[in-house]
């Protein structure tokens, strides 16, 4: 690292500064900060209302303190949560969102995630929102466990609700530019917004940016495979991309009752793709890379988290032979995105009428390398969703005590998901062309309809009991294709095979809570909910001769379980309190696994999932010195799988435990899970800090110090959970330093992410032919290499803004 960058991370490691978990922004014209924090405003019951008042286990961060910290990645803002672990994956879904331990896998393209993204009102599901960059954000919410009845889809595990900020009543503008000393990365964001006329009013903004990568790409420049083609080396970094994002709001108010919102956007998005941040974990503890098929390790790669890793291109020659969406062999990702929200509300005295119709599409083609330069195990997908939606919410606003909310939902999705593999190095074939192993066409298209009400009586004047449900009709067609890849493979994996599936489910989740506030700024609740997510059928499944459409089924997923809280304001605004204490039990909890030598992917449904713990977070404005707070959380969650039989890891044999469900080449498949802990489910997750802001002249100018501590607990980081793939627990620091000027309408920052340099994996994935045999023999067991997904490594970020 050079002296630059050495001097300013010592100047930000001398400060702490946390998550502001129970922050948020309040109406646009309204910035939360410690000197508010009694008037934090949440939708998290899809009605504006402070979050002392809101009887839901809810993380609400402000745009505000976002900027502070240069978070414009869902990434990023899953580590202000405890206990949330999120990331980028390669195949399926390419996200991996888990929540108290509750997620989907990122293996399958056909899942719908456990925990879900809401955007300005929009539901999106794939998973694939985790990489869209987030900016001119108003507050992010992030609600636990199951969201059954407010927002459209109804989810199991939890919910990330995104709110953009709306056009202002008056003209202003702000600029933001910045550069990342680690990755080289330049980026800039901003807006305009104002009124175009008596009724209409307009925000654009906007975000660019452009990153060479924080990782080191250890490749050589050229590398000779076995068949004697060159592969080249990616580029000297990786982690890098470049993004183009835009967002028009138009609010028109025709009168005063009726008004009309409208947001549309659009991303491009391009980098070294999902595996660029790749590395390998040896298996069972080995210090050299496994030989694959025979083929000897590069000398370039190595067996430990560092940052560093073999990335290099396929031969040209074999992209350019009938290997779909390949490009030139470098690789790559490409997201182009598009979005449209129209939110039209109709208010009356006694009833407020809303409607959200949405559209939604991407569109991502990639390559992917999963073993570095030496082995060529290597495959391409094209991604591209539809989805259309439509919510129709009624809201009465009676004198009485008994209020209803009530309406229906509708979303319909076309996915398409293709993928063409080499895994195998072996010439060209000649009669179909290509060098690739396999071939598959995918998709489905979706129906998803539902009708939800709820009841508010207020019995007293301080204790209020909700109740309702919502009914939810689902339908899903699926298909799978093979096509004619390399004539060696044919009997492995046959061309022209074709499985197709219909699955159709319904379901009614009902919540009930009972809400006691004995005064203004303090509310004690209890609720029992319950979550759902429809089944179906796995696209991802490798289409084998052996594979058939009930090997692809799984089955709904559902949650019950409840939680009491208490929300508090104390010391005259001085301090909020909130805790929350949860136990739900996730029935079918939808599961995938890879087998490294049938490169196979299995999927179930585990028997259940239990998740209960304790949740408490904390703001202290400190009495007497303006200016400084404190902040901090703490959550325990104790997550265990009960009567659930599942696959072995590949490489585990019998006395390892592998000893279930014996198959006809007499080896065993599965193994018990019952009374462990599930994958990326530690058990504890921490953070405290402080800010300080001084003012520096009579002008108001003023310099602001912050830093936050941030700690997780131990986790596995893989389905299988392979005794040797446990992250270690670990402490990130952050640090910044910002110089302000008059009202606010410049500054000069100085920001620093994980300053300790922690390496951490999010997920991994077993690699193909490096290992993983002998599983479910009383032989030797080898476990196989692994592909592991590590998060950014240390960001120091110097940033320059204006406001007009």
């Amino acid at each position: 690292m050079s002296l630059r960058l050495k001097i300013a991370a010592f100047a930000l490691s001398t400060s702490l500064f946390t998550p502001v978990t129970a922050w948020a922004e309040a109406a646009p014209a309204d910035e939360v900060t410690a000197d508010n924090q009694a008037e934090i405003i949440v939708s998290a019951r899809r009605k504006d209302e402070r979050l002392v008042d809101a009887p839901v286990a809810i993380t609400a961060i402000g745009g505000a303190q976002l900027e502070d910290k240069a978070i414009t990645r869902f990434s990023d803002i899953a580590t202000q949560v405890p206990t949330m672990i999120a990331g980028k994956a390669a195949s399926g879904s390419s996200a991996s969102i888990f929540l108290r331990g509750v997620g989907s896998t990122a293996l399958s393209a056909g899942f719908d995630q456990s925990v879900s993204f809401v955007v300005d009102g929009m539901p999106m599901s794939r998973g694939r929102e985790i990489g869209l960059s987030q900016y001119d954000v108003q507050r992010v919410e992030v609600l636990k466990g199951p969201q059954a009845l407010f927002f459209g889809k109804n989810t199991t595990g939890g919910l990330i609700s995104v709110s953009t900020n709306n056009p202002t009543d008056q003209f202003e503008a702000g600029l933001r530019g910045g550069y990342g000393f680690e990755a080289r990365d330049k980026y800039a964001d901003g807006y305009i917004s104002g009124p175009l006329g008596d009724t209409l009013k307009a925000r654009l903004a906007f975000r660019v940016s452009d990153s060479d990568g924080a990782f080191t790409n250890t490749a050589a420049p050229s590398y000779t495979d076995p068949l004697g083609m060159t592969r080249q080396r990616n580029s000297d970094r990786r982690g890098g991309g470049r993004t183009l994002s835009g967002r028009v709001t138009l609010d028109w108010s025709p009168t005063d009752s009726l008004s009309f919102v409208l947001k549309t956007g659009y991303t491009d998005q391009k980098d070294g793709g999902p595996t660029d941040s790749l590395e390998r974990i040896c298996g069972g503890g080995r210090l050299v890379p496994f030989t694959a098929n025979g083929i000897p390790p590069s000398p370039n790669a190595d067996c430990k988290i560092d940052g560093r890793s073999d990335s290099s291109t396929i031969p040209t020659a074999v992209a350019a032979a009938n290997y779909r969406y390949a490009g030139d062999g470098h690789m790559y990702s490409r997201l182009k995105s598009g979005f449209a929200v129209l939110n039209a509300k109709l208010t009356s005295d006694v009833m407020d009428v809303n409607s959200i119709t949405s559209y939604y599409r991407f569109k991502q083609n990639d390559l992917n390398n999963v073993s570095g330069e030496a082995y060529p195990a290597t495959f391409s997908q094209l991604a591209d969703y539809r989805q259309f939606g439509e919510e129709l919410r009624f809201q009465t606003k009676f004198d009485g005590a008994l209020n209803a909310l009530f309406g229906v939902f509708y979303s319909h999705g076309k996915f398409v998901f293709n993928t063409d593999a080499y895994i195998f190095p072996v010439p060209i074939s000649p009669v179909t062309n290509t060098y690739t192993t396999f071939k598959r066409d995918n998709g489905f298209s979706s129906d998803s309809m539902s009708a939800f009400l709820q009841l508010t009586a207020a019995v007293t004047e301080q204790l209020e009991l909700s109740g309702g449900a919502r009914y939810s009709v689902e339908s899903r067609n699926s298909f799978q294709q093979s096509l004619p890849g390399h004539l060696a493979f044919a009997a492995a994996f046959p061309g022209n095979m074709r499985l197709q599936d219909r699955f159709r489910d319904t379901n009614l989740s009902p919540e009930v809570t009972l809400r006691y506030k004995p005064s203004r700024d303090l509310t004690v609740y209890a609720a029992y909910k319950q979550g759902f997510k429809s089944g179906g059928f796995n696209i991802s499944q490798t289409l084998t001769a052996a594979a058939t459409v009930a090997a692809a089924h799984y089955g709904s997923e559902e949650a019950k379980g409840g939680e009491v809280g208490l929300r508090s304001i104390l010391l005259d605004g001085a301090l909020a309190f909130n805790a929350t204490a949860y136990l739900y039990d996730y029935i079918g909890l939808q599961v995938q696994n890879f087998d490294p030598v049938t490169i196979g992917q299995v999927v179930a449904n585990a028997g259940k999932l239990r998740t209960q713990g304790v949740e408490a977070d904390f703001t202290l404005k400190v009495p007497g010195l303006s200016g400084l707070s404190f902040h901090g959380a703490a959550a325990y969650n104790k997550a265990t799988y009960h009567g659930y039989v599942g696959q072995c890891y590949g490489g585990q044999t019998v006395a390892a435990g592998c000893n279930l469900l014996k198959a006809a080449s007499g080896a065993f498949t599965s193994q018990d899970y019952s009374g462990r802990t599930p994958p990326k489910a530690p058990r504890f997750g921490g953070a405290l800090g402080f800010a300080y802001e001084m003012p520096l002249a009579d002008n108001g100018m003023s310099l602001t110090l912050s830093g936050d501590m941030t700690h997780t607990s131990r986790y596995n980081f893989t389905d299988t959970l392979r005794p040797d793939a446990v992250q270690a627990a670990f402490t990130k620091f952050d640090a910044a330093l910002r110089l302000k000027g008059p009202d606010d309408r410049w500054s000069v920052s100085l920001i620093g992410r994980n300053l300790t340099n922690k390496l951490v994996v999010t997920a991994a994935n077993d690699i193909p032919f490096a290992g993983g045999t002998g599983t479910g023999t009383a032989g030797t067991g080898v476990l196989a290499d692994m592909s592991a997904f590590v998060e950014n490594p240390r960001e120091v970020f110097v940033e320059v803004g204006f406001k007009f």
